[in-house]
């Protein structure tokens, strides 16, 4: 035997939400007098309110890690500028970390070469100096 889902007018959430706010009993008692579960009259509370609905899938489990959560929904359109504005942003980033290995295995391979730091001369000198023109050509 299956349970049929009851539907409630609008009048009637809006009165059960005033009796809520004016009566000042906690929300499980007014919600057993009107004979109906607790989560009913705090979701239409928070409609009316404005609110973001609380459901059992989005409440943290005891222990875990507090889950950070997006702003309202933006549109696709300006979804996808932001994937593609981030995309571009890790490319940049994996490019300049790619540059920046580069430049820590050259340097340490002419240092090692020249037979330690205090003998680095115009040569690695000069490779830092390449090394900030390509990064500085990354942002123009």
């Amino acid at each position: 035997m299956s349970k049929t889902r009851r539907e409630f007018t609008p009048e009637f959430k809006r009165e059960a939400v005033e009796l809520l706010r004016s009566s000042g009993r906690p929300l499980t008692r007014v919600a057993a007098e009107l004979g109906i579960q607790p989560s009913m009259p705090r979701n239409w509370r928070a409609m009316q309110n404005g609110e973001a609905l609380r459901s059992r899938a989005a409440a943290p489990v005891a222990g875990s890690a507090p889950t950070v959560t997006a702003p309202a929904m933006a549109l696709p359109a300006d979804q996808a500028a932001e994937v593609a504005r981030l995309r571009r942003e890790l490319d940049r980033a994996r490019m300049e970390r790619d540059i920046l290995k580069k430049v820590s295995r050259i340097s340490r391979t002419a240092i090692a070469a020249s037979g330690g730091m205090e003998n680095a001369g115009a040569e690695e000198f000069e490779a830092c100096l390449a090394i900030h023109g390509a990064l500085d050509h990354l942002d123009a």
